[in-house]
């Protein structure tokens, strides 16, 4: 079956997945803390998005941002897999790493409510995966602190330095699993290395200017009610699953890199999320409309009539070449 199109409006806020086939390749080490946070610094050199929230939780991560141009949307997180693929290559010495699920999923967020869920979801996703108690212990990458710093105002902004690290410049650890010292010492050495650097800028309030929401006010109560539902989901898991152990803080940040893991299997790739059903068809009935204009103007292509308008925000395949038609 062919993949669905995808329809990125700009100025919109969207949750983004990136998932791995298997293996853990976001595990909570230092090392790991680097190399997210250069490719995210560098990627976002040119402000392709703007980066709202984010937390990379072993086997995926989920993003919230809000789009600029579609394009550069798509190019923000193939930059990020290709990055991460060919840093882990090098890392690992292997010649050849298969990391990614297919496609990414790329939803939109249609209303305030399913933006404050899905965020909330987003913090909680440790608790419910029984790795630590709350988020507050979480030792992975996320954007948790920078989004507890960033206080009420919709423009603030929270950065943090990366270097950019150049594949000449890393090492091959002694193993996947390497002892503290050794990867305290890689640490160390690819940040004296790469003298070049990129900040990673989150505005983990930005997203909320799609909603009209601006006063300082307004951005605090849409904050407190994401942090109700985080200790509300936190606690809903802490009750869910009762003398069940967790994983622990000291475990996740010694778990080797790209550990044997099998993800859940997941269905059919989301593009859409809403709180309201009613908004959530409507925008399907628009979606398929939006589909079927492009598969007429596709037809015309092969046809070899250049001359249709595409609707806007639609992904154009390759012309085909017109020396076919000429000799057919």
């Amino acid at each position: 079956m062919p993949q669905k199109r995808r329809m990125i409006v700009s100025k919109q806020p969207y949750e983004i997945c990136l998932r791995a086939r298997e293996g853990l390749p976001f595990v909570a080490r230092m090392i790991i803390r680097l190399i997210i946070g250069s490719v995210i610094a560098r990627t976002q050199r040119d402000d392709k998005v703007e980066l709202c929230h984010d937390i990379w939780n072993g086997s995926h991560c989920h993003i919230v941002l809000v789009t600029k141009d579609s394009k550069q949307c798509v190019d923000f997180y193939g930059e990020i897999e290709k990055k991460i693929t060919d840093i882990l290559k090098r890392l690992l010495g292997l010649t050849h790493m298969q990391i990614w699920e297919d496609r990414v999923t790329v939803a939109k967020l249609l209303d305030l409510n399913e933006v404050i869920e899905r965020i909330a979801y987003l913090y909680a996703n440790p608790a419910q995966d029984k790795l630590v108690e709350s988020i507050e212990g979480f030792p992975g990458f996320s954007s948790w602190y920078d989004y507890k710093r960033a206080g009420n105002h919709i423009d603030n902004e929270q950065k943090e330095r990366f270097p950019w690290i150049r594949l000449p410049s890393i090492p091959v650890l002694s193993s996947s699993n390497p002892k503290m010292h050794e990867e305290l010492q890689v640490v160390r050495q690819l940040t004296a290395d790469n003298k070049i650097k990129h900040d990673l800028v989150r505005r983990p309030n930005a997203w909320m200017k799609c909603f009209g929401i601006k006063s300082e006010a307004e951005v605090k109560e849409v904050n407190d009610e994401i942090f109700r539902r985080i200790k509300e989901k936190e606690q809903a898991a802490r009750e869910g699953r009762g003398e069940a152990p967790l994983l622990g803080a000291n475990k996740m940040r010694v778990q080797p890199i790209m550990k044997p893991h099998t993800p859940k299997k997941y269905g059919r790739k989301i593009f859409v999320l809403s709180s309201d059903k009613i908004l959530r068809m409507r925008y399907i009935a628009e979606f398929k409309q939006f589909c079927d204009e492009c598969r007429e103007c596709y037809q015309a292509w092969r046809r070899g009539d250049f001359t249709v308008e595409w609707p806007l925000g639609a992904f154009k395949p390759p012309i085909p070449p017109n020396v076919n038609l000429l000799l057919a």
